[in-house]
């Protein structure tokens, strides 16, 4: 690449830097949570994401871009050419915070080389880096024969209906790049499968739930039962449970138990801990409920074990995304039936049809009846395409890395729009602060991001954008 280039996109992101900083800490001081259930006219996501719209719309006019609103399903923010533009595509919801933070979930803590709170990672931190490394280049003028569209969702973390509104209601750029995953470029992403099963709770359970959102291994899950609590922690103690897994309280007429576990990602659930299943575990093995919610609790506990489909007839795995996997992130009290929701990512080898139809025979064989099922398509690009060979060369040239492209089972904007493609801004062996381990993950508790690859992430996106100028007609 050209050294004069990359010499003036440096100094140009030295000089902002601070600037930078400055804006995510503001940006992710915005609780943007989703939520369609607040949805009001021009905020069909809230008020919390409308105001960190209006927020990133109005610093976009501030550094020289035409803001677009999208009748707050998302926004744009443009220069030059829009009908030969390139975008980048960022999302400004988050998950909610959950419990466990040693740092304020929303205070955007700087705490040396890094910032820790909700959103720094995922994604608000990447997205004003796509803005950033825009604005580097409109200022810099490294896109002469293309215009630039940054854009802003609003409910990426709860399905995507603002790039689906978008799409059906704007022509997209010719290319776009999605800053919300790893580097280099990722050429596939697992398909999907979410669906609702249920099952009475009898009388012993009043109320149960878990999770926070479907995409994460619920930390934590509780349920208040016709039990009282001695009887309750002596039969946990019978079964040798370690007393820091469950927190028992009375109630007027019972008691409450909670469990405690892990959260992850749905695209990696491994790396949680679902207290959904610890609790169903606990309860089904109690001897203190009557046989109908026993019975419940035994036939959650079966659905919820395992991480990779084993449990519930989806198992499958392919050479490119590796196994399918499963994860059980919702589960409440409704009509006097427990509903559990799955989150699947699917082989990109799996039929996502067939799969819906096994996981219904399989929850079905349990003691389930089957609720709402919605799937999506794998999908997969050519690793030796003229664009994913041009961002392979400004990785490489940027970070000396030799990196391979690579699959996924998280799910981006990609999955929605074929001419997206997934390209950081997560880097290899980015250093932690100091934090437990368990801590720090995208929708873990004291989500971090490292100043320095996020600056670096920058200048590879302010000089893909270069390249891809000179590769795309």
């Amino acid at each position: 690449m050209n050294q004069q280039m990359i010499s003036a996109v440096e100094r140009w992101i030295d000089e902002h830097t601070e600037e930078y900083i400055a804006d995510v800490q503001a940006f992710c001081r915005i609780p943007s949570v989703s939520r369609a259930d607040l949805a009001k006219p021009g905020a069909p996501f809230g008020p919390d994401c409308r105001r960190a719209l209006s927020w990133v719309l109005a610093r976009a006019a501030q550094l020289g871009f035409t803001p677009v609103d999208h009748e707050g399903y998302c926004g744009t923010a443009r220069t030059g050419d829009q009908d030969n533009a390139i975008g980048i595509l960022g999302h400004i919801d988050v998950v909610p915070e959950g419990d466990g933070w040693i740092y304020p979930p929303y205070g955007s803590t700087r705490v040396g080389d890094f910032l820790i709170g909700r959103g720094v990672s995922d994604d608000k931190g990447p997205a004003l880096a796509g803005l950033y490394a825009a604005r580097c280049a409109k200022e810099l003028g490294l896109t002469p024969k293309h215009g630039l569209r940054v854009f802003f969702g609003c409910s990426e973390e709860t399905g995507m209906q603002d790039l689906q509104y978008y799409v059906a209601h704007d022509e997209p750029p010719k290319l776009s790049l999605v800053p919300d995953c790893g580097f280099p470029v990722c050429v596939a992403q697992k398909g999907s499968l979410a669906a609702d099963v249920s099952i009475p709770a009898g009388e012993a359970i009043r109320a149960f739930s878990a999770g926070l959102v479907a995409n994460m291994v619920p930390a934590d899950a509780r349920a208040e039962l016709a039990v009282s609590p001695g009887a309750l922690g002596a039969a946990f103690a019978a079964q040798n449970l370690p007393e820091e897994d469950f927190t028992i309280e009375p109630l007027d007429s019972g008691c409450r138990v909670c469990a405690h576990g892990v959260a992850s990602h749905a695209a990696d659930p491994s790396k949680g801990r679902s207290a959904l299943h610890m609790l169903a575990g606990a309860l089904a093995r109690c001897g203190l409920l009557d046989e109908a919610s026993t019975r419940a609790m035994a036939a959650v506990e079966a659905l919820t074990a395992g991480c990779f489909g084993e449990s519930c007839g989806l198992e499958r795995e392919d050479p490119v995304s590796g196994k399918t996997t499963t994860n059980f992130g919702l589960a409440s009290l409704r009509d006097g039936r427990i509903v559990v929701n799955l989150d699947a990512r699917l082989s990109i080898e799996a039929d996502p049809a067939e799969d819906a139809r096994r996981y219904a025979a399989a929850a079905e064989a349990l003691g389930f009846a089957c609720g709402e099922v919605s799937t999506t398509q794998p999908f997969h690009i050519g690793a030796d395409s003229p664009e994913t060979m041009a961002l392979m060369e400004v990785y490489r040239a940027v970070t000396g890395r030799d990196d391979p492209t690579y699959a996924m089972g998280g799910g981006t904007y990609s999955r929605y729009l074929s001419t997206a493609v997934s390209f950081g801004m997560g880097l290899p062996g980015t250093p932690r602060p100091d934090i437990p381990e368990s801590h720090g993950g995208a929708h873990k508790c004291d989500e971090f991001a490292h100043i320095p690859s996020l600056l670096t992430a920058m200048k590879i996106y302010a000089l893909a954008l270069a390249r891809l100028d000179e590769t795309l007609a």
